[in-house]
């Protein structure tokens, strides 16, 4: 919430309080007492905003510990034995003053005998609910500069992410283009346009908040190409695709973390297919899956990790807040991640 809505709001709470006092009040015209009991009541409203006012400026972030909540409540403990005899007499004099012969004497043998409680009383609400509005304010603001700084820290993550090509790709890659550069020239030369294509996607089309699904299966389909190199079986990797995504956009590399992570710590000793992935676009909703056998030494690599998964649950969380389910499982050396995100 801005600050120019905060004041928005405290303006027509309070048009809208001074309109009802005053109604209450308009209904009484017909009686002699009606301007003195207008005085009083826009005494009363008067004194109200000062209270709240006076407690709302008093809470900040750094009172919101032990000792300053203490001063607080001794603060409000003075002001309402002070400020209630002080506001009772003032609330209830402009009544005296047009009835009793001696309004003075007239409003401190009656006046605060009779309201004094009730002032007092009224006062710790309002006073309550000043404190209890910007402690609710701080504690709104606090969780949107959480939110902003874990976003940032997303941001920056992600930002590494895309500056840089796994080295241990880029390094099988042009040891793979150098070996293909003697025995088969045309297919080096198709590597090599494979490669500057996953290059100018991760350094200039992931940099916006969203790209084409087109784009992105593109760059996908550029990755597995180069990895193919890499197997014999050309079906070691089965990647498939369903659903009209003509028209469907995501946010850059938001399935590659998976991907790369399968390559990683997959298996390629396993028999074809060893590394399943399915794309599934429906009307409301894109389903992503991978399954790949994973190595005996999964959990130290994966430990080593620099984009994890915990990261890429963060991101998912900032991307898509709760249109998203995220399942990943691992059984029998055999590594599955399903991802379900709502569009």
């Amino acid at each position: 919430m801005e600050k120019k809505s905060v004041i928005k709001f405290h303006v027509i709470f309070w048009v809208v309080v001074l309109s009802i006092s005053l109604l209450d009040t308009y209904m009484y015209s017909i009686d002699t007492m009606s301007v003195p009991r207008f005085i009083s009541v826009s005494l009363r409203i008067f004194f109200n905003i000062i209270t709240f006012y006076l407690f709302y400026f008093l809470i900040s972030s750094k009172s919101l510990n032990k000792k300053g909540l203490i001063f607080v409540v001794f603060f409000e403990l003075a002001y309402l034995t002070v400020f209630g005899f002080i506001f009772t007499f003032a609330t209830y004099y402009p009544i005296a003053y047009d009835s009793a012969p001696n309004p003075f004497e007239y409003t401190l043998e009656n006046g605060i005998k009779n309201r004094i409680y009730g002032v007092i009383a009224y006062l710790a609400i309002i006073s309550t609910l000043g404190i209890l509005s910007k402690i609710s304010l701080i504690m709104y603001w606090n969780q949107i500069k959480q939110k902003e700084k874990e976003k940032q820290n997303i941001s920056n993550e992600l930002a590494m992410l895309r500056a840089q090509i796994n080295p241990h790709f880029l390094f099988n890659t042009l040891n793979n283009i150098k070996s293909l550069i003697r025995s088969l020239p045309s297919k080096a030369v198709y590597s090599v346009d494979k490669l500057t294509g996953i290059m100018h996607y991760m350094l200039y089309d992931s940099s916006f908040e969203s790209v084409s699904l087109v784009n992105e299966i593109e760059h996908i389909n550029n990755y597995l190409d180069l990895e193919k190199i890499r197997y014999s079986d050309p079906d070691f990797i089965d990647f498939k695709i369903s659903g009209d995504y003509s028209k469907i956009f995501v946010p850059p590399l938001i399935f590659m973390p998976f991907i790369e992570n399968a390559f990683k710590h997959g298996d390629k000793l396993k028999p074809a297919p060893g590394i399943i992935i399915k794309i599934v676009v429906l009307e409301k909703n894109i389903q992503f899956e991978i399954i790949n056998f994973i190595k005996d030494n999964y959990e130290i690599q994966s430990k080593k990790s620099g984009f994890g998964l915990s990261n890429i649950r963060r991101r998912l969380d900032l991307l898509f807040d709760k249109k998203y389910e995220l399942e990943i499982t691992k059984e029998n050396k055999i590594f599955n991640v399903k991802l379900n995100l709502i569009i």
